[in-house]
C-alpha cells in the first residue's frame, strides 16, 4: 500500500489551499496578461491608423515580458498563449483573416521568452533599476535584439499572406515601433512592481506637480503647433520637451518618464498626421520613422537618467535608515548606561557603603580598648574612613540621582550646583523656574545629566570662576543653558571633531528626545552650552 509523501507539520487541507491559491492566482495572471495585450494591441492599432497606415508603437509584446519578468518559468506557457489568442482575436476582429494573422504574430510571441529568459539570467550586482549594466542589458536584448529579430521573421512570414501590403510597413517602421513599446513600458511596469523603487518609497505621485506636468504638456503642444512649421525653430522646439522629461523623472522616476515620453510621442503623432509640428517630413513613413527614432533616444536617455536618480533615492533611504539604526542604538546605549549607574549607585550605597560604616564601627570599638597614646591614631584612620564613607555616598546620588523623584529638578539643579565639601568649587547660580518641576522624568533626566556633564568640564577642564546654569519653560519648549568664563576652546571643524565624549552624550541625549543642541566657545571666553527640548516628546527608551 503506498500513500503520498506529505511535508512533516503541514496538513492536507493546507496543501490544497495553497494549490487552490496557487490556480486561482494564475488564472489571475493569465487572464490580465490577456486583458493588457488587447488594450494595448488596441491603442496601437488607434496610433496607426492616425499615422495613415504607418506604425508609431507596439505595446502588446511589451506587456507580454512585463509579465514574464513577474511571475515564474512555470506559468510562461500558459502566459504566451494568453497574449498570442489575445492579439491574433484583436487583429482578426478588424476583419483581417484569422490564420494569416496567426501566422505572423508567431515569431513577435515566441521569442519574448527568450529574451525575458536572458534578462533573468543575468548576475545583479544591486536591484534592477539602479543597475546600469541591467540596463545595457535591456537595451541590447528587449529594444535592440528582439525588435530586430522578430520583424524579420514577421515580414518573411507575411510574403505567405496578403497582409505584407495590406497591414504591415517597412522593416524600418515597424522594428522602430516594437522597440518603442519596450523601452517605453517594461521599464515603468518593473518600477511600479519593485520595492524598492524610489516612487513606492515616496508614497506616490502629488497630486500639484501631476497638475504642473499636464500644464507643461499644454505649453508644450501650444508652442509645436504655432512654430512647428517653421524649419529655423525645429531644432530648439524638438529640445523642448528636456525639461518636462527631467521634472518628470524627478518626481516620478521611471513610470513618470516613460509616461511623459509616451503623451509626448502621441500629441507629435497627432500634430504631425495633420501636417504639423517639428517632425514633418515628406512622406508619413519618414515622418513617423523620425517621431520614433527621437523618441526612441529621448526614452533610453530619460531611462540613463532615472537610474542615476534611483540610485540617488536609495542612497538617500540608506542613509536615513541608517541615522535611524544609529538614533535607536544611541538611545539603547544611553538607557544601558542609566541602568548600569543604577546598579552602581545600588552597589555602592547598599554594599561598599555599609560595610565602610561597619568598619567605622569596627574602629570606633577598637578605639575604646586600647590605651590612650594609641587611640589618636585610630581616631585618623576612623575619620579617613568616614571621609571615604561620605564620598562614597555622594558618587552613589551622581551616578543615579534619587533626589530627581524626590525634590524634583529644580531641587536635584540645586544640590548639584551646591560646593562639595573638600573640593575647589566655582561660583555658580542657579536660575530656574518652578515649572521645570513638571517636566516628564525623561526631560528631567536629559537636563540633569547635561548640567553635570557641562559643570565637571566647565570645573576639570575650564577652570571656570563663575557658571550659571538657567532652567526655564516657555511654549512648550524646555531650555536648560550652561555659561562658563572658563578657557573655552576653538570651535573650528579641525577641533569640533575631536570633541570628547561627554558633548557627544549631551548631542545624543538632546537629539534622543528630539530636541536641539548647541554649543558655543571662543577661546578665552568661556563656553555656552544651550539644550532645548519640546515638552510634548515621546521617549523612545
Amino acid at each position: 500500500m503506498h500513500t503520498k509523501a506529505r511535508h512533516p507539520g503541514v496538513s492536507g487541507a493546507t496543501l490544497m489551499r495553497d494549490r487552490a491559491f496557487d490556480q486561482r492566482q494564475a488564472a489571475t495572471w493569465c487572464a490580465a496578461t490577456c486583458a493588457g495585450v488587447v488594450a494595448a494591441q488596441l491603442l496601437s492599432t488607434l496610433l496607426w491608423d492616425h499615422q495613415n497606415g504607418t506604425h508609431v508603437v507596439w505595446f502588446p509584446g511589451a506587456v507580454l515580458l512585463g509579465a514574464l519578468l513577474a511571475t515564474s518559468r512555470a506559468l510562461w506557457p500558459a502566459l504566451v498563449a494568453c497574449a498570442y489568442a489575445g492579439v491574433v482575436a484583436t487583429i482578426s476582429a478588424f476583419g483581417l483573416p484569422l490564420s494569416e494573422v496567426a501566422l505572423v504574430a508567431i515569431p513577435s510571441m515566441a521569442l519574448i521568452p527568450a529574451a525575458a529568459w536572458c534578462m533573468r539570467r543575468m548576475p545583479r550586482r544591486m536591484p534592477a533599476l539602479q543597475d546600469f549594466h541591467m540596463l545595457v542589458v535591456f537595451t541590447l536584448l528587449a529594444v535592440i535584439a528582439l525588435p530586430v529579430v522578430s520583424v524579420t521573421l514577421t515580414l518573411w512570414l507575411s510574403h505567405f499572406t496578403s497582409l505584407h501590403e495590406s497591414l504591415l510597413s517597412g522593416w524600418a517602421n515597424l522594428t522602430t515601433a516594437h522597440a518603442l513599446g519596450y523601452a517605453l513600458y517594461v521599464p515603468a511596469w518593473c518600477s511600479l512592481r519593485a520595492r524598492e523603487s524610489a516612487l513606492r518609497s515616496s508614497g506616490g505621485l502629488d497630486t500639484g506637480f501631476a497638475i504642473l506636468l499636464v500644464l507643461a504638456l499644454v505649453i508644450l503642444t501650444i508652442l509645436w503647433y504655432a512654430f512647428g512649421d517653421r524649419v529655423e525653430y525645429r531644432p530648439l522646439l524638438c529640445l523642448a520637451p528636456t525639461p518636462i522629461v527631467i521634472a518628470a523623472i524627478l518626481g516620478a522616476q521611471m513610470p513618470g518618464s516613460s509616461l511623459t515620453m509616451f503623451t509626448v510621442a502621441v500629441i507629435a503623432a497627432h500634430m504631425t498626421s495633420h501636417g504639423h509640428g517639428p517632425f514633418t517630413l515628406a512622406s508619413a513613413e519618414r515622418t513617423t520613422l523620425a517621431l520614433q527614432v527621437w523618441t526612441l533616444l529621448a526614452a533610453i536617455s530619460a531611462l540613463a537618467v532615472a537610474v542615476v536618480v534611483e540610485q540617488r533615492f536609495a542612497s538617500r533611504r540608506s542613509l536615513v535608515a541608517a541615522h535611524r539604526e544609529l538614533h535607536e542604538l544611541a538611545g539603547r546605549l544611553i538607557a544601558t548606561q542609566e541602568q548600569e549607574r543604577a546598579r552602581l549607585a545600588r552597589d555602592l550605597h547598599d554594599d561598599i557603603n555599609q560595610r565602610l560604616a561597619a568598619a567605622c564601627i569596627d574602629l570606633s570599638t577598637l578605639r575604646k580598648r586600647l590605651a590612650p597614646e594609641y587611640r589618636a591614631d585610630v581616631t585618623g584612620v576612623q575619620d579617613r574612613v568616614v571621609a571615604l564613607c561620605d564620598d562614597v555616598r555622594q558618587l552613589s546620588h551622581q551616578l543615579h540621582p534619587s533626589c530627581l523623584q524626590h525634590a524634583g529638578l529644580r531641587g536635584a539643579l540645586e544640590k548639584l550646583c551646591r560646593h562639595p565639601q573638600g573640593h575647589a568649587w566655582p561660583t555658580v547660580h542657579l536660575l530656574a523656574d518652578e515649572a521645570i518641576d513638571t517636566l516628564s522624568p525623561e526631560i528631567a533626566l536629559c537636563f540633569y545629566r547635561v548640567a553635570q556633564e557641562a559643570l565637571a568640564n566647565a570645573v576639570r577642564h575650564a577652570d571656570a570662576r563663575d557658571i550659571t546654569l538657567h532652567a526655564s519653560v516657555d511654549d512648550g519648549i524646555a531650555t536648560l543653558r550652561i555659561l562658563d568664563d572658563g578657557k573655552g576652546f576653538d570651535m573650528a571643524p579641525c577641533a569640533s571633531a575631536r570633541m570628547g565624549i561627554g558633548i557627544t552624550s549631551m548631542h545624543e541625549r538632546a537629539k534622543l528626545l528630539g530636541g536641539s543642541f548647541d554649543i558655543c566657545s571662543t577661546p578665552g571666553k568661556g563656553v555656552d552650552v544651550c539644550i532645548r527640548i519640546p515638552t510634548t516628546t515621546m521617549t523612545p527608551m
